[in-house]
């Protein structure tokens, strides 16, 4: 008998001479924990006294039954294919315990038998060990393919242990053998001491699959083809989430691939990444346990560490078994299974929130972009041309005049009543102190019904009341309106510039567009008069001029020929000077004649400037560049003299946004020095602008179309009602109401938009005509852009969390990769489960794991170090214990009880009549699936 200290290696049997060896001394072994009956004997049922006691010897934890001394049945060794003879199942010998029955059949023998080692079962050795000659029966035992022996009912009562075993010859044997590949014994042992030293009486049990797999057969090729598959696919997600490129044209509604499409598309790959990561992860672990297991010096695999690949599999185990965690999880592998768990858990959801293509913004790109012109601003010609009716036919002369009255009057309109709605606000509110030009409200418009343009004060240096008092000593209100371009809006939505709009996002997506282009602008400046400082511009106050009263106090109206009176256009004639004179910039000193009106306006009137003629080119003299407004308000004195003229302004840029979801959005954004998109950065030359004379001529046709001048028949028309009644009494500005140049500005804020359409985005005209042909020449200009797009990328900061399952994969991936290129094949797993269930059937038993059949294995089971054991003479794998207690653990201690769990209970406690009562229950039940 071997050393009870002896590893687990194997080491041939003593030969024995079965003439002189009793049946009970065979060299037909027998599987460990189970004692063979004698094979010739018969024994009455009924004679047996039903008794269960429970043995506290068994390492098993199998209850026996405790009867009178009686004969054992005759049974097939565990593993015979051959069929046995029909007894009651709890008469089986399997149902015996082995200690009672080494007892009784001791107590049986003659002096002259001799004690076999055979009957020594491993499980029975010193310290739970096995050694190689114990071993070495119980595989001979095991795989007997010898025919049953047959029963002698005549014999029941006094059992023949001299009977010798029955004999076959090699023909029968071979007859009788194992279809499986597995050969008999021969019915001589060898008398050699070394397993290789006699192959005639050792022959091997070949095992039906080799337990190595080429790198070329089917397994090896297609986990191999998972892992590069997964490795690359997860090395492309993980890039993709870090670049996170926008995917433009590609993904959108209009072309390239649907975004319903793309995101279906990337969660189907998330998915194959997901289980390809998860079939090679399994394999690379069961690899590493199972090439361990083989290794003879090496630690071996716990129960503990065949359950990590439970983790990745059930990522719910780690809760519902979660005390194998302390013993795996605290491992190289158990920390990356963890990993793999988590990652494999979540990889889908990371791969929706950082990879799936979703609308979102990029950065501010510096971008040329280009847009049509046709003609330059403010050419009433073209404004006329361009005015959408359809009476050209039946009216040319005055169709396109006709249009645009409606057009702008129905626009002035709409801007005014919705400034002065702001100002119903604020004055209902009662709280404003606004009184810088800067910060008061501004007003809007629209562009072709659909897009708000907002406006934006500037040169608001010459918009304070009270400093210009103090330099011309009377109440002077001055203001400045800056339009945004519409032609950005154009611009935007070219196709030349390949933006993408909203419809193109699933009619969502926006983008914002800072153009650097000039902003149409009005400065409207009203200056408080006496009635004696404007004789010199009233027809009626003049000498000898021709008038009438008008029926209202003491009014009179000059003749329906009264324009004849005014002294024509000449080279030196500059008309008659003011005092304000200066502050207006008339006289030969501006070449700059003043504005002459028809007579004072009656209160709640207004009237307007109709004298307009154009100088002589000879003369070097400029045209009328203004529209001048008289007004008078019931609440003064005096009289208020408004100039209106327009340009375009270096000082800002303009601001487009458009939305799907909140529409379109254009903004002048003025006199902020910190603007790298303001117009005056494109051209750092430019000089302050002069003022535009065509738009006197687009104003004048404006003026018609409100009727401005009503006040020469006293209309009291409600537009000249509202405006008087804003004339500044006080040199400073009415934090709670509007002045009366804001006023104006917002009303003539039409024609700067009407005005300013296809014209060009730089503050000159470089082309021949004054009109070009539709749809007009491209002309460049710089922007800054921020478009969405259709991006692989997250949308919350909260998401960043997403990275390290995406790293997880792909560096797992990767190192699984290595290991499998690294490894010439692949062996056996033995832990998936029926590669386990093979091996373990077919292994000896073993303490180590005693008491665990019914519950499952406790906490010092989980911890058992097992290796992967080979017979070489009958080519049979097995498992054996690594070692005779745990490597590590408090039960790796030399005196610890085997029994002792974590929480101090024991685990091999005897299961008594209420667990067979539990076990006849559940083997009697019926079956649903």
């Amino acid at each position: 008998m071997a050393d009870s200290k002896s590893g687990p290696s194997l080491r041939p049997v003593p030969e024995t001479d079965e003439a002189e060896t009793t049946l009970l001394s065979s060299h037909v072994s027998r599987r460990d924990g189970y004692t063979r009956m004698p094979s010739d004997g018969a024994i009455d049922i009924s004679s047996f006294e039903h008794r269960l006691s429970p043995s506290p010897d068994q390492g098993l934890g199998i209850s026996s039954f405790s009867s009178t001394p009686r004969r054992p049945i005759a049974r097939v060794p565990v593993g015979s294919k051959t069929s046995s003879p029909v007894s009651p199942r709890s008469y089986h010998g399997l149902m015996s315990s082995p200690q009672e029955t080494r007892h009784e059949e001791r107590q049986a023998r003659t002096p002259d038998m001799g004690e076999s080692p055979i009957l020594d079962s491993p499980v029975d050795s010193p310290k739970g060990t096995r050694t190689p000659s114990r071993l070495r029966k119980w595989f001979s035992g095991t795989w007997s393919k010898a025919a049953p022996p047959a029963y002698d009912m005549a014999e029941q009562q006094s059992p023949n242990f001299s009977r010798p075993p029955p004999q076959r010859d090699e023909e029968t044997a071979l007859r009788l053998g194992d279809r499986d590949g597995m050969v008999e014994h021969s019915s001589h042992p060898s008398p050699a001491d070394d397993d290789d030293a006699n192959e005639e009486c050792d022959k091997p049990l070949h095992e039906r699959y080799h337990v190595r797999k080429r790198r070329v057969s089917w397994l090896s090729v297609s986990i191999l083809t998972l892992s590069v598959y997964s490795t690359a696919l997860s090395c492309l997600w993980f890039i993709i989430a870090i670049v996170q490129p926008r995917w433009g044209r590609a993904i959108s509604t209009n072309g390239g691939i649907a975004p319903a499409t793309a995101s279906v598309v990337c969660t189907l790959f998330a998915k194959t990444i997901e289980m390809s990561f998860v079939t090679v992860f399994i394999s690379f672990l069961g690899q590493v346990l199972s090439r361990r297991a083989f290794v003879k010096k090496s630690r071996g695999m716990t129960l503990a560490e065949m359950t990590m690949r439970n983790w990745v599999i059930q990522p719910g185990s780690l809760i519902t078994h979660w005390e194998t965690i302390p013993y795996a999880g605290v491992t190289f592998l158990g920390a990356i299974s963890l990993a793999a768990t988590v990652a494999a858990t979540f990889y889908t959801t990371a791969s929706e929130a950082m990879i799936t293509p979703k609308i979102k913004f990029g950065g501010w790109e510096h971008k040329v972009l280009q847009g049509h012109v046709r003609s330059q601003y403010a050419n009433p010609l073209y404004v006329n041309t361009v005015c959408a009716t359809p009476l050209r036919d039946n009216d040319p002369a005055e169709a396109g005049g006709s249009c645009l009255d409606v057009q702008y009057s129905g626009q002035s309109y709409r801007n005014l009543l919705s400034f002065m709605r702001t100002w119903d606000e604020i004055y209902a509110n009662g709280t404003s102190m606004e009184d810088k030009l800067s910060d008061r409200p501004v007003g809007t418009t629209l562009l072709y019904d659909n897009t708000t343009m907002t406006s934006a004060w500037i040169e608001s240096e010459f918009g304070d009341p009270a400093a210009s008092f103090e330099d011309h000593g009377r109440i002077i209100n001055n203001v400045t309106l800056a339009m945004p371009h519409p032609g950005v809006y154009e611009a935007a939505i070219n196709p030349v510039n390949a933006i993408l709009q909203p419809d193109d996002l699933s009619d969502v997506g926006e983008y914002t567009i800072r153009a650097s282009v000039v902003s149409p602008s009005v400065n409207v400046l009203c200056v408080n008069m006496e009635k004696k400082e404007l004789a010199p511009l009233i027809y009626t106050a003049w000498p000898n001029a021709d008038t009438s009263p008008t029926g209202v106090g003491d009014q009179l109206i000059g003749s329906d020929n009264w324009r004849d009176d005014v002294p024509n256009m000449a080279k030196n004639e500059w008309l008659n000077r003011t005092v304000v004179d200066e502050i207006f910039k008339w006289g030969p000193e501006y070449k700059r004649r003043p504005p002459v009106f028809q007579l004072y306006p009656a209160d709640f009137n207004m009237v307007a400037n109709a004298t307009h003629a154009a100088p002589a080119s000879e003369w070097d003299q400029p045209a009328r560049d203004a529209l001048y407004l008289l007004a008078k308000s019931s609440a003064l004195e005096s009289y208020t003299l408004c100039e209106l003229r327009s340009w375009v302004s270096p000082w800002c840029s303009t601001h487009f946004s458009i939305s799907g979801i909140a529409g379109a959005h254009l903004k002048a954004h003025c006199e902020d020095k910190e603007d790298p998109d303001s117009y005056v950065k494109s051209y750092s030359d430019i000089t302050w602008s002069l003022a535009n004379r065509d738009w006197a001529n687009v104003a004048d046709q404006w003026r018609l179309s409100m009727d401005l001048n009503g006040g020469t028949y006293n209309n009291n028309a409600s537009n000249a009602r509202i405006l008087t009644q804003l004339v500044l009494g006080q040199h400073k500005i009415n934090p709670l109401m509007p002045s009366i140049a804001e006023a104006l500005a917002v009303l003539s804020s039409s024609t700067l938009t009407i005005a300013s359409l296809s014209t060009p985005f730089v503050h000159y005209w470089e082309y021949p005509k004054s009109i070009l042909a539709s749809p007009g020449a491209l002309q460049r200009f710089n922007a800054s852009l921020r478009t969405q797009e259709y991006t692989s990328s997250h949308t919350f900061a909260w998401h960043n969390i997403f990275y390290l399952v995406l790293f997880f994969v792909f560096a797992i991936n990767v190192f699984c990769l290595g290991y499998l290129l690294a490894r010439s094949g692949l062996v056996t797993d033995y832990t998936e489960p029926q590669n386990l269930f093979a091996l373990a059937v077919n292994s000896p038993p073993s303490t180590q794991l005693g008491g665990d059949c019914g519950g499952g294995p406790g906490s010092r089971a989980l911890v058992v170090p097992w290796r992967v054991g080979y017979a070489r003479s009958e080519n049979h794998y097995f498992f054996e214990e690594a070692n005779d207690r745990p490597f590590k653990g408090k039960w790796s201690r030399p005196h610890a009880r085997s029994s002792e769990t974590l929480d101090g209970e024991t685990e091999g406690e005897v299961e008594g009549p209420g667990a067979r009562s539990s076990y006849k229950r559940l083997s009697t039940s019926r079956m649903w699936l």
